[in-house]
């Protein structure tokens, strides 16, 4: 088994008080911060726009994969990619043309993500996609509301692309991303995830720091 990474929801941290927030994920195991950006028509709801994000860029060396839950990637690859990126995550929905959008996204010196909505099964071409990109992103439940439970079918879905992966000896990993906590952490990885997007309910729950919550997620995992 892989060993887990996780990294850290923007949209979960307490935006108000962003300068400590950023410090907290940076003195954390967290490898990443993971941003959202829903433009109110892939899912209906807005999430963050740019101006968090170049807070974040020019006060932190911690890098970003920006999630482009978006209806036109390379709109936003063009805003964003003056602030500086590192991974973009751009959905297999949205796209008609996979190729040219990863062309656009390397060019901004960035790796892209190749991501997946809940109720997204791999299609015939995962496969040859998956292998352009860092990792898979695949939601467990819809963009942009906390406090859902998992879909059941996007689990199955994650064990379906974990196999393809295996059997095609592909170093590509998962990621899950939604309600991952001590509750569910275990199956989906178990199903093929290993890379983890904290948020609410998971790496940001109340009553505890971020860094006593993702060591718990760590142990529920039982790696070793």
């Amino acid at each position: 088994m892989l060993k887990p990474v996780f990294s850290a929801s923007v949209s979960c941290m307490d935006i108000g008080n962003l300068a400590a927030a950023i410090k907290e994920v940076e003195c954390s195991a967290a490898a990443f911060f993971h941003y959202d950006v829903v433009d109110g028509k892939f899912n209906k709801c807005y999430i963050l726009g740019d101006t968090v994000y170049r807070y974040i860029k020019k006060n932190s060396k911690m890098p970003v994969e920006l999630h482009l839950a978006v209806e036109d990637p390379e709109r936003y690859i063009n805003i964003f990619s003056g602030y500086g990126v590192d991974y973009i995550a751009v959905h297999y929905e949205a796209m008609d043309n996979p190729k040219r959008v990863f062309q656009m996204i390397r060019s901004t010196g960035a790796v892209p993500v190749l991501a997946y909505r809940a109720e997204t099964p791999p299609d015939g071409d995962f496969l040859t996609l998956a292998n352009q990109c860092a990792w898979v992103l695949k939601l467990t439940v819809n963009p942009g509301f906390s406090g859902q439970q998992i879909q059941a079918k996007a689990i199955e879905h994650i064990r379906l692309m974990a196999e393809i992966l295996r059997n095609n000896h592909s170093p590509v990993r998962i990621q899950a991303d939604g309600n991952v906590n001590c509750r569910t952490i275990k199956t989906l990885y178990e199903a093929g995830a290993a890379i983890f997007t904290g948020g609410t309910s998971g790496l940001f729950k109340q009553g505890q720091s971020l860094q006593q919550n993702l060591a718990q997620l760590i142990c529920t995992v039982g790696y070793k």
